[in-house]
């Protein structure tokens, strides 16, 4: 399983961060149980009444999303134009039976959607008709996954909160025994505070992260459904691969040389 490195990386900032602001007082301070449980526990009690169990579960699988770069990237996308335009070529030589058996020895079928899409292609819909299952496979795929995203930035909505209700438990346990402290209130204090702090770390480096990457992730994996469909209506239609190509291009954020593509030279690296 491949990692993001860039996340690790800012996940290693944010502790190193953290940990110098803390250098100078003791760890311990900082940890404690009833403190994570009020809101850890809280955000996903909340969370859970505010939605479906099971796609609370799901969101919490796409936490994953933190750590794994996204499958689909501008590179992905320029083979499959590729693909497609091959594909363009043997339906201009073959027809749709060598269309089928070049969907058949495709690699990129093990996709769910391409998958779909395929089978759609091979039942011999109009293109208007095709057009119409394909994009809302690509639209219900896409509010389905926008779930994840809103339960992930509602539970770095609850985690603060749960933060605050922590200190407001902690303040009210320190003041009904103010008599018994004698004016040491220092501790009982800190012990008060560290959920608002677990409450601010929660939603700044685990739930709102999270939730922007998938965000970023649906996005891309969106583009790319709209340009694989119509990839699939321009077959549909018999274009030319040369039209074909041009026109799956336009989804692509770095386009590249057809003349090089021809003459089998690298395409040259994109400025960062």
């Amino acid at each position: 399983m491949k990692v993001s490195i860039a996340s690790i990386l800012g996940i290693g900032i944010a502790l190193a961060a953290i940990g110098f602001a803390l250098k100078d007082y003791d760890p311990s301070f900082f940890i404690n149980g009833q403190a994570a449980l009020i809101v850890f526990g809280g955000t996903l009690a909340a969370t859970m009444i505010a939605f479906e169990g099971r796609e609370v579960i799901h969101a919490l699988k796409g936490m994953r999303e933190l750590l794994i770069p996204s499958r689909i990237d501008d590179q992905t996308m320029m083979d499959e134009v590729q693909i497609v335009v091959g594909w363009g070529k043997i339906n201009a030589r073959e027809g749709k039976l060598g269309l089928e058996k070049a969907f058949e020895e495709s690699q990129i079928k093990d996709d769910a959607f391409l998958n779909h899409s395929m089978e759609l292609f091979k039942a011999g819909y109009s293109a208007d008709n095709l057009r119409t299952k394909i994009e809302t496979y690509v639209s219900n795929y896409y509010e389905r996954e926008k779930k994840t995203v809103e339960i992930l930035a509602s539970m770095g909505t609850f985690s603060p909160a749960f933060g605050m209700i922590g200190t407001l438990v902690g303040l009210v346990g320190m003041l009904s025994q103010l008599d018994q402290l004698n004016g040491n209130i220092g501790a009982p204090m800190a012990v008060a505070l560290i959920t608002t702090f677990y409450g601010a770390v929660a939603q700044q480096l685990i739930f709102k992260p999270a939730a922007q990457r998938c965000e970023a992730k649906n996005k891309v994996l969106l583009t790319r459904n709209l340009m694989m469909t119509e990839a699939f209506l321009l077959l549909t239609s018999n274009k030319s691969s040369m039209e074909i190509e041009d026109h799956l291009n336009s989804f692509l954020q770095r386009k590249p040389d057809r003349r090089r593509a021809d003459s089998g030279e690298p395409a040259p690296v994109a400025a960062a």
